[in-house]
């Protein structure tokens, strides 16, 4: 079975960041890539996850998100969660972390 998400990743036109695009259905299937490729960004400096073409997110992929927050704060690095709409951004605001992640 095909993965039912998407992870793009690339360096900002300034250098200032690594961009993370997420798209599909973020569970617990994405779970693992997602803090893979999270902490890889973080090593080498700021972070903005663009979450614009997710559909779905559940606890265990919120969860890879809240690490990689978690992280960034250990070495300090900037995070930033930007573009979460709908059911997503519902999520994010539920679980308490859509300011955390400065959404």
């Amino acid at each position: 079975m095909a993965d039912s998400y998407k992870i793009g990743q690339e360096r900002a036109a300034d250098g200032s960041a690594t961009l993370l695009h997420l798209g599909g259905e973020l569970d617990i299937t994405a779970r693992d890539a997602l803090r893979t490729v999270i902490l890889a960004a973080l090593a080498v400096g700021d972070v903005v996850i663009d979450l614009d073409a997710v559909t779905f997110i559940d606890s265990e992929a919120l969860g890879a998100l809240v690490d990689g927050y978690n992280e960034a704060r250990a070495r300090p690095a900037g995070f930033r969660v930007v573009n979460a709409n709908g059911l997503v951004a519902r999520v994010l605001k539920v679980s308490g972390v859509l300011e955390l992640f400065g959404a």
